[in-house]
């Protein structure tokens, strides 16, 4: 083994604290203990894991390096005690997932809905957001799955388990417009348009699509994150919007919101679901994984 438990508490909190002093105060043992551990650390090793000074010490190069991998270490370490912890004392843990708004909405419900009535001692930590919030928090451990569409880093794995859906131009079902048929949008430019801020997700795929296709991006009127304004200004103020079906399905069943005759406006993306590639896989995440599968099967 690399390093035992205590070497590698010792490194950590060396590292953390930047001192002996600090780090043996924190530890609870002496100063000449814990340097007499990092001494034989660096001598097992054959490199120096830290530079000396008189206000304390400093990572070298080495020591950056063998620090994430204490560090994931010890978190893994923590991971399998609260894991084990929880099944021994009977509960049925927890689920730390992360989703893109448009897919929670639709796709989570009746997955979260049969993990309780199997365990309803189940807890569920549910994260919302773009990738650039969701990515760091499935590596950074906050969470432990991702449903959606993030980039695949080294720690990232992407399943083979994806949502489809399309996103299209929608606007109220008795919305003057439909009178004209099939449209262009150029007919849609004076009408005023909701959609979400700039960097969401549906926003960028939005201007993404209309960029290849030559078309400038029309002038977005409101910009909100609120999924239930935007659907109010569609179904009572005339608004029309370019987004996922699985955000406005429930209104579309009931015929209040529909798809517009755009044609070559109806985009079909696929989404996935991302875990850690390393690391311990929590029985909660197992569970909801094949759930999610039986599920986009049928």
């Amino acid at each position: 083994m690399l390093l035992d438990d205590r070497e590698r508490s010792a490194f950590l909190s060396v590292a953390s604290h930047g001192s002996i002093g600090r780090a043996s105060t924190a530890l609870g043992m002496s100063q000449p203990t814990l340097s007499r551990i990092i001494k034989r650390m660096e001598q097992n090793l054959g490199v120096p894991l830290f530079d000396r000074f008189a206000s304390g010490v400093a990572l070298t190069v080495y020591g950056e390096s063998l620090l994430p991998f204490a560090s994931r270490i010890d978190l893994e370490e923590k991971h399998a005690r609260d894991e084990i912890g929880r099944l021994r004392s009977g509960t049925a843990g927890v689920l730390r997932i992360g989703s893109q708004p448009s897919l929670g909405i639709a796709f989570l419900p009746p997955i979260f809905g049969r993990m309780i009535q199997e365990a309803p001692d189940l807890r569920i930590e549910m994260m919302e957001g773009t990738a650039d919030l969701l990515t760091p928090a499935l590596t950074g451990r906050k969470i432990d799955v991702v449903v959606g569409d993030i980039p695949e880093e080294e720690d990232v794995q992407k399943l083979d388990v994806f949502i489809e859906d399309t996103g299209s131009v929608i606007a109220a079902v008795d919305h003057p417009i439909r009178a004209k048929g099939e449209l262009t949008m150029a007919d849609l430019t004076g009408l005023p348009w909701v959609l979400p801020p700039r960097g969401s997700d549906p926003r960028i795929a939005f201007e993404r699509y209309l960029v290849g296709l030559g078309i400038a991006p029309p002038h977005i009127a409101v910009e909100t994150w609120s999924v239930s304004m935007m659907k109010a200004l569609i179904t009572d103020s005339g608004f029309v919007s370019w987004l996922p079906r699985t955000i406005y399905a429930a209104e579309d069943r009931a015929g209040l919101i529909a798809p517009l005759n755009v044609p070559g406006m109806d985009v079909v993306r696929r989404s996935f679901i991302y875990r850690r590639r390393i690391g311990l896989v929590p029985p909660a995440v197992v569970r909801f994984l094949e759930i999610a599968r039986a599920v986009l099967k049928r």
